[in-house]
């Protein structure tokens, strides 16, 4: 539980540099979801300080390859902006740093964490927690090709049994990253277990930069909770913002001693409405489309019969579709809370 007297004493913001977060609940890069739409969408509802674009290989930073993917765009009101990097080149990844800062990045940060195997099969994301050498030369590279902070994403290590997430702190803080993000699960776990913050407490009195945790932050109380109990500077929030947008807001409020606000079922239908007329409007119906699955997959949890909700979206062959699949499971439960 949280008192009073703990919620006074915890940290409200860190700097990076020169740039002040605050608050220090932040919205984590996901591949697929952290588009500049949703971005705009968690930082209108409030409490978040920090967004992140999806997480670009440093191969695609090219400008024919920006203006077939899009990854990279921003508004002004996304500020302060992390634009995140992968690769396992140093000169490559210097090089996409380089043209990331002239695109407008207030920070640059390496992804050092992503489990997936398809970016492990091509050497970057968490397989570079296996050559912590190349890890270190990648990020001086980066950290002299720019005048903006360099910050680093990365996971305890590759296994159970190659758990050097202590070395992998120390080595980001030498190589002059600014400050660093551990989701404290192993490559090998995904996103599977439970996320074991005792490794997050332990990087944060290893280093003098700014740590912040990530993982299994799955409401307000759990990222309070967490900011006392390990230390962090931050922590950041990735699956918990897609299931419930609202996280940030609510963590805000209930550090105020505010009740927090709970989201209705309409909320949830117009932020869903809004959410899709935005991805239609700004993207090709197919992107669109896809956008929406995958942002679904999380938002529905919670609600009785979501699974067939799920289902019905997956399969919808185009928005139209998919928006008459969420009219038609949403209405009914408008209609009765309106009793």
């Amino acid at each position: 539980m949280l008192s009073q007297d703990d919620l006074g004493k915890l940290p409200n913001h860190y700097t990076i540099q020169h740039i002040r977060i605050e608050p220090n609940i932040i919205l984590a890069p996901m591949a697929g979801v952290t588009d500049s739409i949703f971005r705009r969408m968690i930082l209108r509802l409030s409490g978040c300080g920090l967004v992140s674009t999806e997480m670009t290989n440093a191969a695609s930073v090219s400008p024919k390859a920006l203006r077939r993917h899009h990854l990279l765009d921003f508004y002004p009101e996304e500020r302060p902006l992390t634009m995140q990097l992968s690769g396992n080149d140093p000169d490559l990844v210097a090089t996409a740093a380089h043209t990331v800062e002239q695109l407008g990045a207030d920070i640059i940060d390496i992804n050092c964490g992503c489990p997936s195997p398809k970016v492990t099969g091509g050497g970057h994301g968490a397989s570079l927690l296996r050559d912590l050498p190349r890890m270190g030369q990648l990020l001086r590279a980066v950290r002299a090709a720019v005048q903006i902070p360099v910050t680093l994403k990365f996971r305890a290590g590759w296994d159970e049994q190659s758990l050097n997430f202590l070395d992998t702190a120390k080595l980001a803080e030498d190589s002059g990253v600014a400050a660093i993000a551990l989701h404290p699960r192993t490559r090998e776990q995904g996103y599977k277990g439970s996320a074991d913050w005792s490794r997050v407490a332990a990087v944060k009195a290893a280093v003098r930069i700014p740590v912040i945790g990530s993982g299994d932050v799955r409401d307000a109380h759990d990222a309070l909770v967490r900011l006392r109990d390990s230390g962090v500077d931050g922590v950041m929030i990735g699956r918990g913002a897609m299931e419930n947008p609202w996280i940030f807001l609510q963590t805000a409020q209930m550090r105020r001693g505010e009740a927090p606000f709970q989201p209705t079922p309409a909320d949830k239908f117009d932020f869903l409405l809004r959410y899709m007329a935005m991805c239609e409007e700004e993207m090709p119906a197919r992107l669109a489309l896809n956008k929406i699955k995958q942002l679904m997959g999380q938002f529905s949890v919670g609600f009785p019969g979501s699974a067939h909700l799920r289902v019905a979206v997956h399969q919808s062959q185009t928005t139209a579709e998919a928006r008459e699949a969420i009219v038609a499971f949403f209405t009914p439960l408008v209609d009765h809370a309106l009793v």
